[in-house]
C-alpha cells in the first residue's frame, strides 16, 4: 500500500486513521511540518477522475478514517469531493450537482461503504498551521471495513492513429468548440506513454499542438454545458492570470510570474512597448525561471506556461501562448479563456482590437482517466459545435483565398486560378489535362491548407474533367453536372426559328440592331 501513485504520494504510517488531500497545493507543504506517525498518507487531487484512486486506495486501507482537505482549489475537484461526501452519486455513477464520475467498477456497495465510513474535513481556506493541529489531534482507530477490498481498474481502449506525430494545428471561432477538436485530435492521434498521474499510469500525448482561436469575446465567454468546470469556477481562475496573486503553497502562480518576476511586471512592460513601438517584436513575458525552476525539475513542479509573446499585424494584437506541458481536458480550457483575457487587457491597453490567440502546447496530453469521458463528449457534441456549413451546404472562408475552377475548351484545359480573398485579384494560376495533372502541380506548393476547401476543390476539379471529357459546355464551378440535357440538345435539335429584326431609334432613322 498504497496501490495507486505510490510515487508521488506522501506515505507516512498507513495505519493512521488520517489522510490529508492538498488539492492542488504541494504536498510537502504539509508533509514537512509533520511526522510520518501523523498521517497515512497526504496526495494531491488535480481533477474530480482523482476521486476514484483515492476512493480504490482508501478501501485497500480502511484503517483511513478521516481525510482533511486543504489547500488552492484551482480545478474545483475539492468541491466535487465534497458533493460526494454530501450528495453521493445518481444511477449513472455521476457525482451529484458537481463534475465527476465514480467509475462502475467500484460495486455501489463500497461506494456508500467510503461515503458512510470516512469523514471529510473540509479545511480549505483556513491556515496550514491550523490544518497541522487538526492532522496530529487523530489516534489510530478500528477500520471501517474488516478486510482490505482492491477493485478491478476501468479498462481502456487504447487506438491511435498514424499521423506526422509532431506540429498539429486546429482553428475554430470559439474556445469551446475548439476544445472538442483538441479532445478530438488527443483522442485519435496521441501516443500512449507512461505517466506517474493516472490510474494505469497511462496518457495520451500529442507534440507540439498549435490551436487558435479568433472570435472568443472575453467579455462574453461562449460557455456551453460541456466545458469541464461552472462559468463561477472560470471566474475564480482568472485572477491566476490578470493579478500577480501569489497563493502559499503553491509552487508558483502564472500571474505572480507574469507581473512580479524580480520585480519586474512583464506584462506593463509589453503595454509600454506597444504604445511606444507596436512594431517591435520583443513583446514577451517569459515565466520559467532559469534558477528556480532547474532547481526544482526533479523535485517539485515548474511553469506549465513557460512564454507568452505579442505583436500586431493588420492593426490588430495577436498572442501566442507557449505551454511546455499541459492537461488538455482539465488544465487547456481554463489557460485559453485567462489567455484571452490577458490579450484583451494588453489589446485595450494600445487601444488595438483582437487579432487570433494561439496557444502551441509542446506535450499536449490526455490522462486515461478521461479518455471515456472525452470520447462520450466527442459522440455528443463534436459534429454539432464544429460544424460550419448546414447539410446540402458548404462554404467556409479560406484564409489563403478562393479557387476558380475553368476550361479553356480551344486548348482542351482544365484552368485552376487562385484568387485573393476579395476575389479582386488573381494571385496565381494552373492547368491541365486532367484533374490529376493539376492537383499535382498544386500540391508542389503546400497552398491549400483548410482540408474541407481541399475535398471541395478536388471534387470541383474532377467535375471539370467530366464536362471537358463529354464536351459537356453548360457546366459551371458549382453546380451538378446535367447530362439529361446534354442528351436531348444532341439527339433531338431544335429547328432554328428566324428571329424578327429589332430595331433602336437614332433620330428619325431606325438601325437594325445585330
Amino acid at each position: 500500500w498504497p496501490i495507486l501513485y505510490e510515487n508521488i504520494l506522501r506515505v507516512g504510517d498507513p495505519d493512521q486513521s488520517v489522510g490529508v488531500v492538498t488539492l492542488w497545493t504541494e504536498r510537502d507543504v504539509i508533509k514537512d511540518s509533520l511526522e510520518k506517525k501523523d498521517y497515512a498518507a497526504i496526495g494531491n487531487l488535480y481533477s474530480p477522475a482523482g476521486i476514484n484512486h483515492m476512493m480504490r486506495n482508501v478501501l485497500a486501507n480502511p484503517s483511513i478514517r478521516h481525510l482533511i482537505m486543504w489547500g488552492a482549489d484551482m480545478s474545483g475537484s475539492g468541491s466535487s469531493l465534497r458533493n460526494f461526501f454530501e450528495k453521493g452519486i445518481d444511477g449513472d455513477y455521476k457525482i451529484v450537482d458537481a463534475p465527476g464520475q465514480i467509475e462502475p467498477e467500484i460495486p455501489r456497495e463500497a461506494v456508500e461503504s467510503f461515503r458512510s465510513s470516512v469523514n471529510l474535513i473540509d479545511m480549505r481556506g483556513k491556515p496550514k498551521e491550523e490544518v497541522v493541529k487538526a492532522v496530529k489531534k487523530f489516534k489510530k482507530e478500528k477500520p471501517f471495513r474488516e478486510k482490505a477490498e482492491i477493485f478491478p481498474a476501468s479498462e481502456k481502449k487504447v487506438t491511435t492513429w498514424p499521423s506526422e506525430q509532431t506540429s498539429f494545428r486546429i482553428e475554430s471561432p470559439k474556445i469551446a468548440s475548439l476544445w472538442l477538436k483538441v479532445l478530438n485530435m488527443v483522442t485519435k492521434y496521441g501516443r500512449v506513454k507512461s505517466t506517474r498521474y493516472a490510474t494505469t499510469n497511462e496518457l495520451k500525448e500529442l507534440l507540439n499542438l498549435n490551436a487558435v482561436v479568433y472570435e472568443e469575446d472575453p467579455e462574453n465567454e461562449y460557455f456551453p454545458e460541456y466545458l469541464p468546470f461552472t462559468t463561477q469556477e472560470l471566474k475564480a481562475y482568472y485572477p491566476e492570470w490578470l493579478t500577480a496573486r501569489r497563493i502559499p503553497g503553491m509552487a508558483y502562480n502564472y500571474g505572480d510570474r507574469m507581473r512580479n518576476m524580480d520585480g519586474i511586471n512583464q506584462i506593463e512592460e509589453i503595454k509600454k512597448l506597444l504604445a511606444a513601438r507596436p512594431d517591435s517584436k520583443k513583446m514577451i513575458a517569459s515565466l520559467y525561471n532559469v534558477k528556480v525552476d532547474w532547481a526544482a525539475a526533479n523535485t517539485g513542479d515548474t511553469p506549465c506556461i513557460t512564454q507568452i509573446i505579442g505583436g500586431v499585424q493588420d492593426k490588430k494584437f495577436f498572442m501566442t501562448v507557449h505551454v511546455r506541458s499541459q492537461d488538455m481536458f482539465h488544465g487547456w480550457p481554463r489557460n485559453m479563456f485567462a489567455a484571452r483575457k490577458l490579450q484583451k487587457e494588453i489589446a485595450d491597453a494600445g487601444g488595438y482590437p483582437l487579432g487570433k490567440l494561439a496557444m502551441i502546447t509542446h506535450s499536449a496530453h490526455m490522462y486515461a482517466d478521461d479518455w471515456a469521458t472525452a470520447q462520450e463528449l466527442l459522440d455528443k457534441y463534436y459534429v454539432k459545435e464544429t460544424a460550419q456549413y448546414k447539410p446540402g451546404f458548404h462554404f467556409q472562408e479560406d484564409p489563403r483565398g478562393n479557387w476558380l475552377v475553368d476550361i479553356d475548351w480551344e486548348n482542351k484545359l482544365i484552368l485552376a486560378k487562385l484568387m485573393s480573398p476579395d476575389m479582386a485579384t488573381e494571385l496565381t494560376m494552373f492547368h491541365g489535362k486532367t484533374a490529376k495533372e493539376v492537383i499535382k502541380q498544386i500540391g508542389e506548393w503546400e497552398i491549400l491548407t483548410l482540408p474541407s476547401h481541399a475535398l471541395d476543390f478536388g471534387a470541383e476539379l474532377q467535375k471539370a474533367e467530366i464536362a471537358l471529357n463529354n464536351d459537356l459546355r453548360d457546366w459551371k464551378q458549382d453546380r451538378a453536372i446535367n447530362f439529361e440535357r446534354q442528351k436531348v440538345e444532341q439527339s433531338d435539335p431544335q429547328e432554328k426559328i428566324q428571329a424578327p429584326t429589332r430595331y433602336v431609334k437614332r433620330g428619325k432613322k431606325s438601325i437594325p440592331i445585330k
